[in-house]
């Protein structure tokens, strides 16, 4: 199991320190200046001091580096440096989580949608704090399987945005569509099915995408994507190795 990194425990036991302090309110309105008693300063330090352990454990973790980057990732369409990153994780830690669990299925094809992707990665130090601001949800890794023609009307989506931050898939932009489609290196085959890797939202027909409700598999993985971002870097920082990423030309217009 993968730490979490949501805080909600930390967050809940700040919520309930201050409910159980004490609260003063006020029965009459006067008209003249009424000064602040001793005793309410007191309250205040009180909710502070129970506060602050708290605050200063979520700081740390925050600003802990978990990776190096040799460069710096912005997003952009068709392809970019960092929604090709993002697809290339999502299908190696899809692929990986999928063989651990013991699945019937590798995943061909990874999608994150752009409109997700709320950031840049800077070159050089990566903090757990830039990934919560790249990836501010709590979208949850999952699998789902398509038919090839399924896969088609999908990739014909990516191509009608302008392209996406997908993996596995290389395709030509042309009039609105996707053609010259290969999965993994072979062409699309209409009659073969194929398993994405993707998140929860999209796979409920967020960001207009009511098609992949239509799926003949479905696996949540109960994982957060964030926090899988995390334990990738960290991972890759603990190999030595500092991340890049590369235009590969896996989305293209004619």
């Amino acid at each position: 199991m993968r730490r979490s990194f949501t805080y909600t425990l930390l967050i809940t036991c700040i919520l309930l320190a201050s409910a159980c302090s004490t609260y003063y309110y006020p029965t009459t309105v006067e008209t003249k200046n009424i000064p602040v008693s001793d005793s309410l300063n007191s309250l205040d330090n009180q909710v502070v001091q129970t506060y602050l352990p708290f605050k200063k454990i979520l700081e740390k973790d925050m600003n802990r580096v978990i990776s190096v980057s040799e460069m710096e990732m912005t997003k952009g369409k068709p392809e970019s440096y960092l929604t090709n990153f993002l697809g290339n994780l999502l299908l190696y830690e899809g692929k990986k989580v999928a063989s651990e669990s013991g699945l019937s299925f590798s995943p061909s094809v990874s999608y994150y949608n752009y409109g997700g992707i709320r950031t840049y990665l800077p070159k050089g130090n990566i903090t757990v704090e830039k990934i919560f601001e790249l990836m501010p949800f709590e979208n949850e890794m999952v699998f789902l399987e398509l038919s090839g023609t399924q896969m088609k009307e999908f990739l014909n989506y990516l191509a009608a945005k302008g392209g996406d931050s997908e993996g596995g898939a290389r395709f030509t932009i042309s009039n609105g569509k996707a053609e010259n489609i290969t999965i993994e290196g072979m062409p699309l085959q209409a009659s073969k099915n194929y398993w994405i890797v993707t998140n929860d939202y999209v796979a409920g027909g967020g960001d207009g995408l009511e098609l992949l409700t239509q799926r003949s598999g479905f696996v949540n993985t109960r994982e957060k994507i964030r926090d899988i971002i995390i334990s990738y870097m960290e991972e890759k920082q603990a190999e030595g190795e500092q991340l890049t990423a590369k235009l590969d030309g896996r989305i293209t217009n004619e």
